[in-house]
């Protein structure tokens, strides 16, 4: 008898609705809801592929990226495997239950992130479908999930369901206008579809595009600081008119795009400008790192000095940097590209290198694990839009213009192969200032790009006139 309710109780993924795996995720806290079409070879054993790069899945809350080399020391020991834990629930009619195990194996070499480790510890896991010695190799399963957020906007767990191939949810997914095989996919409501990804964006970019705006900022309390006129002023504008709050969370920022305003000489074309990528602070040598202060005192170069010659403030900058096979007397750093041979393949305790020039000791340096951890949380979708910003009588005004440029598919691969070639730079700003008789740092540690170049770290780039239709 109780088996027997236990079985019909587990029947539901075979007759589950649309509206039923709605209500299930929803009521678990889902934001929003995503679906994988699960074919032959998904589940428990040969893994479930998600994405071509951890930051094609920047809308979940991805731990810190790990890597253990393989212990044989064999040619043919296998290709590196990095992997990114993810906070995962699997929901039932019972209620929610935790996944430990769970995490995404990023394989550079294909590139592709795979999820495993999805069934083991968990009580109610969905073994009947996932498990390779039961119906895992069913085609058209569907896998579920849903971002759940915190009252800060942080994403802070995965909430997930599968179900079984013949239910009507798996045929809703398979004639929804929005389907693609082999992708994640929006669940989107008949009375909610929209032409493209780009649609929601373009709608609230309407709104503000044209305008004079004194430019603001909404803090994520919902404090509005109001006029806003420091340096950052027009990224903040940009973010609290499309209702976003001072963005200190990592994810996309508005639905699936990392917003950059881009300072312009007009609106009227698209102009060359350097577009800050990310801003990790270096994480090597694990010991013996110097401060901000003593780095910029010892590798820097004097920017100020009192009446009488002595140094008020020193600088540290790409002048004080020289790239392999470059010549720059006046540098006293080399930078260097550790344990990368190109996009798809690179050693993950590899990274980008300041080295002292003639000794080889390493000055800093910044983990590939440490910048994938950055690049997989915002660059898979990002929308550059252009600004001017005008100062007249002490009045400060921030204008958006219509020529948007949107990033569409990123790799952290493609990234460091930009950088090998130059087109992807580290730029540094660290500073340190004398205030009495005390050094005060400002650290800059900048990773950036100009916009006539971003075509080297997206799979495709589109360049969008809102004032005509037909180019969106």
């Amino acid at each position: 008898m109780c088996d027997t309710h236990v079985n019909e109780a587990r029947q539901w993924y075979d007759t589950a609705d649309i509206s039923r795996v709605n209500e299930l995720l929803t009521n678990a806290g889902a934001s929003s809801i995503w679906v994988k079409r699960l074919v032959a070879n998904n589940n428990s054993k040969q893994q479930v592929y998600l994405a071509g790069d951890p930051s094609d899945l920047s809308f979940l809350p991805l731990g810190d990226p790990s890597y253990t080399p393989a212990k044989s020391q064999k040619k043919k020991a296998g290709n590196p495997v990095i992997q990114i834990p993810v906070t995962w629930q699997w929901v039932t009619p019972n209620g929610q239950f935790d996944a430990p195990d769970a995490k995404l194996c990023y394989y550079p070499q294909y590139p592709e992130v795979r999820f495993s480790g999805f069934l083991r510890g968990c009580k109610e896991a969905p073994s009947e479908l996932l498990s390779e010695t039961k119906r895992g190799h069913e085609v058209n399963r569907c896998l579920f999930l849903g971002p759940v957020k915190n009252a800060a906007g942080e994403v802070i767990r995965v909430v997930a369901l599968v179900v079984g191939a013949e239910s009507p949810a798996a045929q809703y997914v398979l004639s929804m206008e929005t389907f693609e095989a082999g992708h994640l996919c929006p669940i989107v409501y008949q009375s909610q579809r929209q032409r493209d990804e780009f649609s929601v964006l373009e709608q609230a970019l309407a709104n503000i595009v044209g305008r004079k705006i004194t430019p603001w900022r909404l803090n994520n309390d919902g404090a509005v600081v109001k006029p806003y006129v420091a340096p950052n002023a027009p990224g903040l504008t940009l973010e609290a008119e499309l209702g976003v709050g001072e963005n200190a969370i990592p994810g996309p920022d508005f639905d699936i795009w990392e917003l950059k305003a881009i300072k312009q000489k007009s609106l009227e074309r698209r102009y060359n400008h350097k577009v800050t990528l990310f801003t990790p602070q270096p994480d090597l040598p694990e010991t013996g790192r110097l401060s901000t202060v003593d780095f910029v005192l010892k590798y820097g170069h004097v920017h100020t000095t009192d009446e009488n010659g002595n140094p008020t403030s020193y600088y540290f900058t790409s002048g004080d940097i020289q790239r392999e096979g470059e010549d720059k007397p006046g540098a006293k750093l080399e930078l260097v590209l550790e344990g990368f041979t190109d996009a798809k393949h690179f050693d993950p305790n590899g990274m980008i290198a300041l080295y002292e020039k003639g000794t080889r000791n390493l000055a800093a340096g910044w983990s590939y694990l440490k910048l994938l951890g950055h690049w997989q949380r915002k660059h898979n979708r990002a929308a550059y839009v252009p600004y001017l910003r005008e100062d007249e009588d002490g009045n400060t005004s921030v204008e958006f213009g219509p020529l948007i440029t949107l990033g569409i598919s990123t790799s952290f691969g493609l990234f460091l192969q930009a950088f090998k070639d130059g087109r992807a730079v580290y730029d540094p700003g660290d500073k340190a200032t004398l205030v009495g008789d005390k050094w005060t740092p400002h650290a800059r540690s900048q990773f950036r790009i100009n916009l006539n170049d971003i075509a080297a770290i997206y799979g495709e780039v589109r360049e969008v006139d809102m004032r005509d239709p037909e180019t969106f």
